[in-house]
């Protein structure tokens, strides 16, 4: 995850300017349009805070629920294929077909529903049917339809998190060019 990281919050600038302004609201022509200005940017920046750390919560919620899907889906993946090995032995055809593509990796979310999917496949076609058949295809496509879900809702949170991320960045820029320009403008009336 990628924080953004000032050297000051980017209230502290606002609330600095907005109290400025306000000190010099009698001597500054330009104050109260400043004033109004400043002050929706510190209520549009608080919201925008909570809007990203409400993105950020359910990504981490998503996340979480997605890993506790996946070693279930990790369990059951291992479970099935021992009684496939015990009916069909360990030379038998089916095992390729079912087998992870990278043994050695670590495998992703979406490799171990690719692999449930390939085992709940080559278990349907086994003929005769085992006597586990029915419970265990049951069992996978269940599996694999919550960890499908948990996928996509991890992908969906992701995706609004980096969005209100980007948001925040040009709402931060933002901040800063308009904090910069008032004390520029406020220098520049009192020394004229």
């Amino acid at each position: 995850m990628t924080a953004i990281m000032l050297q000051t919050p980017p209230i502290d600038p606002l609330n600095q300017i907005i109290t400025l302004l306000d000190q010099l609201r009698h001597r500054l022509p330009f104050a109260e349009e400043e004033l109004v200005h400043h002050t929706q940017l510190q209520a549009i920046l608080a919201e925008q805070q909570e809007q990203s750390a409400a993105a950020l919560a359910a990504w981490r919620a998503a996340l979480a629920v997605r890993w506790e899907c996946e070693v279930r889906a990790q369990r059951l993946y291992a479970h099935v294929r021992r009684q496939v090995i015990e009916v069909v032995g360990t030379d038998a055809p089916y095992l390729r077909l079912f087998e992870p593509d990278s043994a050695a990796g670590a495998l992703t979310a979406t490799d171990l529903l690719n692999s449930l999917r390939r085992l709940a496949a080559v278990l349907g076609l086994m003929h005769p049917q085992p006597p586990f058949a029915e419970q265990a295809l049951a069992d996978l496509a269940t599996m694999s339809a919550e960890l499908q879900a948990a996928i996509t809702r991890t992908e969906q949170c992701e995706e609004e998190r980096r969005r209100v991320q980007a948001e925040q960045r040009l709402l931060l820029e933002l901040c800063h060019r308009s904090y910069r320009r008032t004390r520029h403008r406020i220098a520049e009336h009192l020394r004229g």
